[in-house]
Order: structure tokens, then sequence, then C-alpha cells
């Protein structure tokens, strides 16, 4: 079950080691309007079946075939001359737990999806998609999955061409799912007439894979200085008021609200949801909190389109986690 030898954090040093990159922004700011932004590509988690290929942009192909009454093979310039979709999309790894670190956001551009399915023309006895990559990595979705509008294969990230980490020339978004349904360097996609099992599925992960309602902590943080870790501190710091910010995100239903206990959840009050801006992108939240000086226990439960709230603790069982983050606050005097 474990994925942990596979998952690389790009810049995790221990001074950052319990701030969610994406976080990472706006540290020197403090506004809630500030984070939540983009994450830049060298800051950008990294999660990979193996290592990472290279796959020259001239030699990159893209094979649609199976049950299709048109097989398709596409090149980069022919990707690249169908009308560009652009998108803001987070994505998570299925590993990540409340308040983790392997969650990012980028603006994407690249080509949607259906239309080039649609140009193959998929046979009625299809059942599933097949998807392989460049490095050897495979999952699959059901045909109705692969179908979806929003999906698309994007070549650009934050304005400039895939890193090759991040499966340059192209890879395949399906919003919504966490990231090991959403293959870098795809170079095929197989339609097949019974469910196809991908290379982390028959390993015990979830092979639905939509992603469950999480969230997490954008400021205050812990510190995370040498002395610090040496002395087991883990408490953030602050002085009142305070504006706790972080982040929400679910699956295709979004995020509907925020609610922050500062008891460790014998009471709840609403948060404000300052950026809500997609399902598919991060909601940024802010919670103003004024009191006395003293050591409090911050929680935070988000709720998704469909009412599902964050449970108290939700244990990684291949599915994802969705347990409530807490944070040790000390509140000092003025």
């Amino acid at each position: 079950m474990t994925r942990r030898k596979f998952l690389r954090i790009a810049g995790v040093t221990i001074a950052a080691a319990n701030l969610p990159l994406g976080a990472r922004l706006a540290r020197t700011a403090g506004a809630a309007e500030d984070f939540g932004g983009p994450t830049p590509n060298s800051q950008f988690y990294v999660t990979s079946y193996g290592e990472t290929p290279s796959v020259g942009a001239g030699q990159w192909r893209l094979k649609i075939h199976g049950l299709v009454r048109n097989p398709i093979t596409l090149d980069l310039n022919q990707l690249r001359a169908a009308p560009a979709v652009r998108e803001t999309l987070t994505l998570e790894c299925i590993s990540n737990p409340p308040d983790g670190a392997a969650i990012s956001n980028a603006r994407w551009a690249g080509a949607a999806l259906k239309p080039i399915l649609e140009r193959a023309r998929v046979k009625p006895n299809a059942v599933y998609a097949a998807m392989r990559a460049a490095d050897g990595y495979y999952t699959g979705v059901p045909v109705e999955e692969i179908m979806r509008a929003e999906n698309f294969m994007p070549y650009l990230m934050n304005g400039a061409p895939l890193p090759p980490e991040h499966g340059f020339p192209v890879r395949l978004f399906i919003p919504g799912k966490y990231g090991m349904k959403q293959p870098k360097w795809i170079t095929e996609i197989e339609f097949v007439d019974s469910p196809f099992t991908g290379y982390w599925e028959a390993r015990g992960w979830s092979n639905e894979a939509w992603r469950k309602v999480n969230s997490g902590f954008f400021q205050p943080r812990p510190p995370g200085g040498l002395l610090d870790i040496l002395s087991l501190s883990t408490a953030a710091r602050a002085k009142s008021p305070v504006d706790i910010i972080g982040w929400a995100l679910a699956g295709p239903s979004g995020i509907r609200a925020v609610d922050v206990s500062t008891d460790d959840g014998a009471s709840w009050k609403p948060a404000e949801l300052i950026l809500n801006r997609s399902r598919y992108e991060w909601t940024v939240w802010k919670y103003h909190f004024a009191p006395p000086p003293g050591e409090y226990m911050v929680r935070v439960r988000a709720t998704d389109g469909d009412g599902h709230p964050q449970p108290a603790s939700d244990p990684q069982t291949g599915s994802g986690m969705s347990g409530q983050p807490r944070m040790r606050l000390q509140i000092a005097a003025n």
C-alpha cells in the first residue's frame, strides 16, 4: 500500500516540512486574498510511479485505439493546433493527509480531450479507457468518465512548457480525481470491453479515486527553524487578534462551507470563504480569532457541495484521507 518511496516533494526542507508547498507563495504577505495562487513550477509537489522519462517534443505521439471506429495518432503540433483550454486546477496526491504537502495549484493550458475522442468514434461495446504513459505507468477509467467535457491534456504549466517531472510534453487531466488517475507523459488511450485495473489499483488503491473533501492551514504555521524542531515545538504562535487562513478542496461537487473550532471540536463557527472560484481549485477561507492569551487547539471542518463534512478522523485505506486537520495555537500577550 505504501507510495512513500515514490513521493518526491520538490523544495521540501526541514524548515518547511510541515508547510503545504502551495502556501509558501505568500508567507510574507498575510492577507487572505494573497493566498491560494499558482504554485511555482519548481515548488509544485511531485509524485511519480518511477523515474522521469526523456520524451522529445518531436517524437511524442498520442495513440487512441482499441474499440474505436477511427483510430487516431496525434503529434504535439496537431494537439497544439486545437483550441486551447486554459484552466486553474489544484492537484492532490491520494496519499496526501489533512494539512499535507502533496497538493499544489497551477494555471494550465492544453487541448480539450472529448472532441479528440469523438473523432475516434468510440464503439458502443467499449467499457473502459486504458491509459498508458511513457514511464510505463498505466491506469484506467470507465468510458463515461474519460468522455467528461472537463477533461483536457495540458502542455503548458504556469505559462511554460510542462517541466519534465510534471509530464513534458503532455499529460492528461480528469478534474476532481486524485493525481493517480491523471497520468503524466500520456502516450496511449485504448478502449476495451472490460474494466481495466491500473498499477496502483492492483496494489490496493482506489479504482474510483474521486477526491475526498480535505483542508489545511496557510497561516499561522508552527515555527520551522532548526532550533524549534530540536526543541520539539509544534505550536503555531500569534498575537491576538489573528486571521487564521487556510485551504479546502473536494471532488466535482466543490466546497460549500468551512467551519473552524478553537476548542478541539467542542464548538464550531463558520469561516469566511475568500476565494471559491472553481470546484476544481482550492477554496481559500479565513477565520478572524481574537482570544485572550493562552493555548488553543484549532480544528477545521470543510463541507463539500454535496453536504459531506470532514469527519473527525479518516485513516488511509487506499481512497484518500479526509480527517479534520488540527493545529496547536499559542496566543501571546500583546
